[in-house]
């Protein structure tokens, strides 16, 4: 934990020492240049070549640059709710999708103010409409007291209906966010405050983020991740990181078909491959297998580019609109195409899960 990981993470790494130090008598194992194992699986394998093919290709180009997370379905620049707004509207990026016999069913894709959004960007949308009509919601004492009919109600397309999957999860997760931040006796005010008086703003962050509910699941802390990078490269600029912080990989469904796509991990297991192909729900311990590959891959490109974490990420970001889930990937458009391994079959692991 001392290294800013997750308290999971930090318990698995713990066991891989603790496993070396009954190898041997003494600290030996510890003490040697070997590397740890890595907390992943054998059915998973990094492309080493084609990371360094695809980390080279995004270092020679000018247009990956970080997103300011300003547009259209997002507060206007100095809203004086931002903050409260992307505390808890990021916490709901996660599952949009459906599923049917056990397989993955289709995107979610619904009109709201006219236009057809689809799954993020409808969400972020969603809790716009709110904030413009009541920013009280946005309180840590509504969210606990936030009901079925009225979560619904935002979720609302044009049509009237609730298109969110999973709807149970995210009632859910909006009530325990407002009990732990009141447990906590905290707003995302004071979080931001303390953080930027401390020596680590982003590992000060992150330690307050794994202990509310809609963060502190994840062990990749794909949300805590996310609300981080918005938080640093709005033009507010919230929070500002030392210069020996840096984000984490954001790792969600996106990433990862877009890592299997292009070839930068490799599954090996023939049975886990057929899933992935025919889009059918995994295991948890596949899904984590996929997932933690991801994560090292993006790290390593972040690290081979020279480009920012939040340059990478937008690159996936736009990624997904080039490779999609239902269509043909749109691969002449590609920045990455001479490069690309094009493997179009795969797809990404299916799993129902509030991580992502």
């Amino acid at each position: 934990m001392v290294r800013n990981n997750h308290p999971i993470i930090s318990a698995q790494k713990g066991a891989l020492l603790a496993s070396k130090m009954i190898e041997n008598i003494g600290p030996k194992e510890l003490l040697t240049q070997t590397a740890l194992p890595q907390i992943g699986s054998n059915k998973i394998t990094l492309n080493e070549e084609r990371i360094k093919s695809i980390a080279e290709s995004l270092s020679r180009n000018d247009d990956i640059e970080p997103f300011d997370f300003i547009n259209p379905d997002l507060p206007e620049k100095f809203h004086p709710f931002a903050l409260d707004y992307f505390f808890i509207a990021t916490l709901h990026q996660f599952g949009f999708w459906t599923e049917s016999n056990n397989h993955y069913n289709q995107p979610m894709i619904a009109s709201l103010n006219g236009t057809m959004k689809k799954g993020s960007d409808y969400l972020w949308r969603s809790f716009l409409n709110k904030l413009k009509i009541d920013p009280n919601f946005f309180t840590a004492k509504r969210q606990t007291e936030i009901t079925k009919n009225e979560l619904k109600s935002l979720f609302h397309s044009d049509i009237g209906e609730n298109p969110i999957p999973a709807f149970d999860l995210h009632l859910e997760l909006c009530q325990k966010y407002g009990e732990d931040m009141i447990s906590l006796r905290l707003t995302p005010k004071q979080i931001i405050d303390e953080a930027n008086s401390s020596k680590n703003p982003l590992t000060f962050l992150l330690t307050i983020l794994d202990q509310i509910s809609g963060y502190k699941e994840d062990p990749i802390r794909k949300k805590s991740n996310l609300l981080s990078v918005i938080l640093n490269q709005r033009p507010e600029q919230f929070i500002h990181f030392n210069q020996n912080e840096m984000v984490a990989p954001i790792i969600d469904y996106h990433v990862m078909r877009s890592c299997l796509r292009m070839g930068l991990i490799e599954i090996s297991d023939e049975k886990l491959k057929k899933q992935i192909m025919d889009r059918e729900i995994i295991s948890f311990d596949d899904e984590w297998a996929v997932r933690y590959s991801s994560y090292l891959s993006f790290q390593k490109l972040v690290d081979l580019s020279g480009k920012s974490l939040g340059a990478v990420d937008i690159f996936f970001f736009r990624t997904r609109k080039r490779c999609p889930e239902m269509t043909i990937p749109d691969c002449p458009n590609c920045l990455v195409e001479p490069v690309c391994a094009q493997k179009k079959e795969l797809f990404q692991p299916v799993i129902r899960t509030s991580f992502y």
